[in-house]
């Protein structure tokens, strides 16, 4: 399953939905929602920082 999409759901969580590469079943999911865990964690090492 890989991850198609990401939303916010209620506070603290988040929806995330999952698809099937191979049969193309979708299943979402109320998650935690840890900034370490989701895709921000290459924002927050990444380069990119803000003005001086």
């Amino acid at each position: 399953m890989i991850t198609t999409a990401v939303s916010d759901g209620p506070e603290g969580l988040e929806q995330r939905t999952f698809e099937c590469a191979k049969c193309g079943h979708t299943e979402t999911r109320t998650m935690a929602f840890d900034p370490l865990e989701s895709n921000a964690v290459g924002w927050i090492k990444g380069e990119l920082q803000p003005p001086k």
